[in-house]
This record gives structure tokens, C-alpha cells and sequence, in this order.
């Protein structure tokens, strides 16, 4: 038998307990309204946060879809965690777009076998387009000796170790990277990098921008810089050098080369080299339509070869010398014992400058 006197009172409990539940809907999942504008065009979600366990000597792997931009910044501290602290932003005219645009984007880190993974996930085509973005910007703290791999090609890394290892195989973002002991590999393309206190196994690309790198250790094979349109300027180096550029100056202070592999090839801007050793090392410069200078020490022992084309000059002082093969535009001379060499040459328009200096000298 129906009770018709009770209905009222059943939809009034259906009904609280139905605003209840859309009340701690509201509350568990709040990232609606939590969404504000940072600036005009630029809406930024709540910093959140999330860990995964991780242990010095391990790897930490980061992969970001290819339709995300943003920052990453990585540090090490007393942890046995991987920790990132992140904000999910949205570039668009739209506020409703935007909280549409943040709620595609997704960061997690779990444990995976080697190590902890760190992945940002979005739409592949992702809906945003033109001159609207959606971006991530994240910093992350790992313990000491961890080994970074890096993709996330959009992506500015700023890193500051100490690090196993630092591998950026393939980016096109500003790549600032520091205190790394071990394999270092870093490509990328239009953008700056800047390398400071590493050692180890080390590959350096970018183009039409700045490379520039100090306190770099290469104690067990060659290291190799590239940069096609830009600068290299490199300030404290020991090991092994291949150096290379198109139309950027190269420049390298407090330069020791050791090994029979040291090669510096420039063209149409300046070679700059300031040695503090040579030693037993074979080094090999050469330019083309520019100049270059090489400051040795005064007291070196070494074999030096120098060639110009037709118009250049070849210019050595401040060293004590004897002359192998004086002509034109060759010259070969003998300092001390001869025991390392110095090839310069120059193809096209261009002078060599070969200067010694007192190490005791300003």
C-alpha cells in the first residue's frame, strides 16, 4: 500500500542528500574556479604538487608532449624523493577557454623500474592554436648523482646539479645546465645555452644563438661544441676539444688542450684561444676570412705550423724561437724542445697572431 503522506517528505531527504553530494563534488574537484588570470591573456591554475620515490644513482625520466611550452627547473637537495612543484597556464582571450585548456593538461610522477618518470601530458592536435598556448611551469627536486633524461621539446631547462648525467637529445628551448660529473648531451636549435662546472663525456649543439660554457673537464675523450651562426665562448677548459662554427666568434680562456685530437674550426669571425698548457698535445686551428690569435706561455715547449693565403700575415711574439720553414705565406718555428704542435691556417682573407705571455703576467 503507497503511502501518499510520506512523499513529501522522501523528496525533501532525495533532494538534501543530492546538494550534499554536488557540494563535495564542488569541493573534490574545485579546478574550475580555481583557475584565475595572472595577466591579460594569461590564466594559471592553483601550484599543486606530487612526489615519487627515487634514489641517488638512478634515472629521472621527463617527457612532455610536443604541443606544450613552459620552464623546467631542476635542483638537488636531501631527498629520497623526486618532488615537482608545477602550475598549469593557458594563454587565451577567452577565460572559459582557458579553464577548458587547463583542464586537458595533465602532470604526474610514479616509480618506474630505473628510476621516476615525469611525464605533461596534452591533447595531440591540442586545441589551442595561432597565438594561444598551453604551458607548464614546473620545478623539480631529485637527490644528488641522479641521471636527467630530458624530453620536452618546447621546453626551457634550467638544471642545477650535482648530476650523473644530462641528456637533451633533441629541443628547441633555452638549456642552462650546471654541475653535472659524467655523459652530457645537449641539442638544440635558435636558442641559448649555457654550461657551467662539468665533467664527463660531453656533446654540445645549438645554432643562431650563444654557447657559452665555463670549468669544463673532459678528462676521457673529446668533447664537442657546435654552433652554426652563433658564438662559442668557453672560459676554463681541460681535455680534449672539437669546437666548431659558421659566422660566430670562438673564443676559449684558460684553455688546457691534452690529447692528440684538438681541433677549432671557425669561419668569417674570430678565432680567439688563450692557452695555459700545451704540453705534449697536438692542436689544429683553422678559419676562414677571419683572423686568429693564440697566446701561449712564454716557457712552452712545442712545433707550431702556421699558413695564410695570398694577403694575410703571419705575426709571433714574445716568444723565444727557431725557425723551420720561412716563406710567404708559411711559416714553421720551434720553441723549447718541441714537444707539443700547433697547426694554424687560414683560408681566404685573414692574418695569425701567435703571442707568448709570462704566466706570471696580468
Amino acid at each position: 500500500m503507497t503511502c501518499w503522506a510520506d512523499s513529501p517528505r522522501r523528496f525533501f531527504i532525495r533532494a538534501t542528500v543530492f546538494a550534499v553530494l554536488l557540494a563535495l563534488a564542488l569541493v573534490v574537484n574545485p579546478a574550475a574556479q580555481e583557475v584565475f588570470e595572472q595577466e591579460e591573456g594569461i590564466y594559471a591554475a592553483r601550484e599543486l604538487r606530487a612526489s615519487a620515490p627515487i634514489k641517488s644513482g638512478e634515472r629521472l625520466l621527463i617527457r612532455a608532449a610536443a604541443t606544450l611550452v613552459g620552464q623546467i627547473t631542476i635542483t638537488t637537495t636531501a631527498t629520497d624523493q623526486a618532488t615537482v612543484i608545477y602550475t598549469k597556464r593557458a594563454e587565451t582571450g577567452s577565460r572559459s577557454r582557458a579553464v577548458d585548456y587547463i583542464d586537458l593538461i595533465a602532470v604526474d610522477i610514479s616509480r618506474v623500474p630505473e628510476g621516476a618518470r615525469l611525464q605533461l601530458r596534452a591533447p595531440n592536435p591540442a586545441p589551442w592554436s595561432g597565438n594561444e598556448s598551453g604551458s607548464v611551469e614546473a620545478e623539480v627536486q631529485v637527490p644528488e648523482g641522479i641521471l636527467v633524461d630530458i624530453e620536452a621539446l618546447y621546453f626551457d631547462i634550467i638544471a642545477d646539479g650535482p648530476f650523473s648525467g644530462m641528456l637533451i637529445p633533441s629541443s628547441l628551448g633555452r638549456l642552462e645546465i650546471a654541475g653535472v660529473e659524467g655523459r652530457v648531451e645537449l641539442a638544440t636549435a635558435n636558442r641559448k645555452v649555457a654550461l657551467r662546472d662539468i665533467t664527463g663525456e660531453i656533446s654540445v649543439q645549438t645554432s643562431n644563438s650563444s654557447l657559452t660554457a665555463s670549468n669544463i673537464r673532459s678528462p676521457g675523450g673529446q668533447a664537442v661544441f657546435r654552433n652554426d651562426g652563433g658564438e662559442i665562448r668557453i672560459d676554463g677548459f681541460a681535455g680534449e676539444i672539437s669546437a666548431r662554427n659558421d659566422f660566430g666568434r670562438i673564443e676559449i680562456t684558460d684553455f688546457t688542450p691534452s690529447g692528440r685530437r684538438n681541433v677549432i674550426r671557425g669561419q668569417s669571425a674570430p678565432i680567439v684561444l688563450e692557452l695555459t698548457e700545451l704540453g705534449s698535445s697536438q692542436l689544429v686551428v683553422s678559419n676562414r676570412l677571419e683572423d686568429i690569435e693564440i697566446t701561449v706561455p712564454s716557457a712552452m715547449s712545442g712545433v707550431l705550423t702556421l699558413a695564410v693565403d695570398e694577403g694575410g700575415r703571419i705575426e709571433v711574439s714574445s716568444l723565444k724561437f727557431q725557425t723551420d720553414l720561412v716563406q710567404r705565406d708559411r711559416l714553421g718555428i720551434v720553441v723549447g724542445d718541441g714537444d707539443g704542435f700547433i697547426s694554424g691556417s687560414i683560408s681566404g682573407r685573414g692574418n695569425i697572431y701567435i703571442r707568448g705571455h709570462d704566466q706570471g703576467e696580468d
